[in-house]
Parts: structure tokens; C-alpha cells; sequence
């Protein structure tokens, strides 16, 4: 979607009042006072391409797809767009000028990052929550040719995140600690290069969600619902299971609830019965902690107050490669 169809979106394109409209640099979502509408903007970047009407309907239809495994209650249907009058509308009917992914609300009181700084997850939420997750990742595809998640294949990504960080370099942590972490996490790969190749041969390497934080979840009185996995991009959500439990590992161990974050990969291992998985553990959830540096390192570039949480992801890195 581009800026003119965006104006042309009113109360009357889905039928209710539009409350609140949020904005990412990869999409519009249009609150209502039961829905939410996802449209994407026609944006091309290194890691997406929706700069297309076929592209963005294909990934509004892989987004349903995936997000539907976690939350059917929630991802409704993919609409298109058409015009009518002198507005949008959504409608089968005309030829589709783009799409929505049609969602259920929920009230963001329900996001588990609030609830969290609230202290209002106990271990038995976070134990469901892994059980969900283990049932998602039994549904997914799996790379067993290495594809996507042999580890030359991630030894790029890791690469590339480096490569994003250095910017920072002098600023927010020394070069010292950059180089620290670099040759840790190197050694790491090449002293385990038969682990991530006998992950690959047992399955798993999988579609995951591939975005798995606490911001991603709803905690409500009657179920948990885990939702907006990335559908853009196979080579970021097709890696091994453990990079996907050390995602809300390092997220609950970054808000200090480091209890919470052993609950969740001790039943998640308990069940699965993967138990290389906690070799691998410290070595994903410093992986995680960088991506998240670098994404509130490009924030710290225009807003300064940024700094601190990006130089915490950081030394939470540094710190999970004395761990390995």
C-alpha cells in the first residue's frame, strides 16, 4: 500500500470505526473496536520485498498461513481491497488494489511485556506458553537439506549483525569487547561443527516463528495466544529450535526474570527430550541479544536515549559467551 490508497482509508473501508492507526516501518495496522487490519506498504528492503500487489499478497497469505498454527482464534482471513465510491472497501468484489489480514483484537493490556513489568506471569504461563510452542514447531516444515539453517548459512547472518554494530564501536562499547565477542561466538561455531550439522540431519532446522518475545504474546484470562511470526524471510525464520526458545529466553533474562526464562527452556526440553539443545542455548540467546542491539542501535542514531538499552543488549551478549 502507498501513501495515496492509505488516504483513501476511512471508517466506511471496514465497516467500524477506525480507533487507532499504528505504523511500522513494513506495514499499517487499522485498529477497530473488535478488529485489526494489517496491510503492508509497498517497501523493498535487504530483507523483504513487498514492492509488488503479488508480492504483498502472497506474504499476507503466508502470513495467515504460518500464524495460524499459534492462534486460529486470532488471524481471521487475508481481504482484498477494492475501491468503491470514493473510498476503499473491504470486498471480493472489483479488482484488488491490495490486501488486509483480517485479525481479531485483543486489548494490549493483555501483551505480556506489561504483564511481566507487572509481575503478573507466573511459571505455570510460561510452562503452557512452551507447550504451545513445541506443539507449533511438531506442525513445521523442516530444512532437513540445511538450506536455510546450516550453520555457514547462520555464520552469515551472525556476520551480517556484527557488521550492523559497528557503528558503534567507541560509543556505546569498546572495541575490546566488539572483538570479545566476535572470536567467542566464531570459536564457538568452529569447535561445534559437528553439533549444528547433526542438527541439521535430526530435523532440527524449522519454519519457526521466528520472532518469538514477549511482545509477540497475549496473556489473557482465558488462553495465551502467540502471534506476528515472520513470514518475509526464510533465511530469518527458518534456523534450529534452540535459536527460537533463546529468543524469549534473552528476552525474559533481559527484564530480569531469569526464573522465568529456565522454566520455559527446561519444559521446553523436557518435553521435546532435545537436550543438545542446552549446549546451544547461551551461543542463540547471545545471537538474539545482538539483533536486538542492533535494532535499538539504528533508534539510538536519532534518540540518544536509546543508548542505554542498546549497550544492555550488548553486554547481555558479551556475557552469554562467557556461558559457552
Amino acid at each position: 500500500m502507498n501513501e495515496h490508497l492509505k488516504s483513501l482509508i476511512d471508517d466506511n473501508t471496514f465497516g467500524e470505526k477506525i480507533e487507532e492507526i499504528k505504523e511500522t516501518h513494513i506495514s499499517y495496522v487499522f485498529l477497530t473496536k473488535n478488529y485489526a487490519y494489517k496491510i503492508k506498504k509497498d517497501v523493498k528492503f535487504s530483507f523483504l520485498d513487498y514492492s509488488t500487489l503479488e508480492k504483498r499478497e502472497f506474504n499476507c497469505r503466508e502470513e495467515l498461513r504460518i500464524n495460524k498454527l499459534l492462534s486460529p482464534e486470532i488471524y481471521l482471513k487475508v481481504s482484498p481491497i477494492t475501491k468503491i465510491g470514493n473510498s476503499l472497501r473491504l470486498s471480493d468484489q472489483g479488482l484488488p488494489l491490495d490486501y488486509a489480514v483480517v485479525m481479531k483484537r485483543i486489548p494490549e493490556y493483555y501483551i505480556m511485556r506489561h504483564l511481566l513489568e507487572k509481575n503478573k506471569i507466573e511459571k505455570d504461563t510460561i510452562e503452557e506458553i512452551a507447550l504451545k510452542i513445541f506443539d507449533f514447531h511438531k506442525k513445521a516444515d523442516m530444512d532437513l537439506e540445511g538450506k536455510y539453517g546450516a550453520i555457514d548459512r547462520f555464520k552469515i547472518n551472525l556476520m551480517d549483525n556484527y557488521k550492523d554494530l559497528e557503528p558503534f564501536i567507541g560509543d556505546i562499547f569498546s572495541n575490546e569487547q566488539f572483538n570479545v565477542l566476535i572470536s567467542k561466538n566464531l570459536d564457538f561455531i568452529n569447535n561445534n561443527k559437528d553439533l549444528f550439522n547433526k542438527r541439521v540431519e535430526k530435523g532440527k532446522i524449522i519454519e519457526t516463528h521466528g520472532d518469538l518475545h514477549s511482545g509477540n504474546i497475549f496473556v489473557t484470562p482465558e488462553n495465551i495466544f502467540i502471534f506476528d511470526a515472520i513470514e518475509f524471510n526464510k533465511t530469518i525464520n527458518t534456523t534450529d529450535v534452540t535459536a527460537e526458545i533463546a529468543f524469549l529466553c534473552m528476552d525474559l533474562e533481559f527484564l530480569e526474570k531469569k526464573d522465568l526464562s529456565k522454566a520455559f527452556s527446561d519444559k521446553y526440553i523436557s518435553i521435546s527430550g532435545d537436550n543438545d539443545m542446552g549446549l546451544l542455548l547461551s551461543f542463540y540467546k547471545g545471537y538474539r541479544a545482538c539483533v536486538r542491539a542492533k535494532v535499538n542501535g539504528y533508534r539510538a542514531s536519532e534518540d540518544s536515549s536509546f543508548k542505554e538499552i542498546t549497550k544492555k543488549y550488548f553486554d547481555l551478549a558479551l556475557k552469554y559467551t562467557r556461558e559457552f
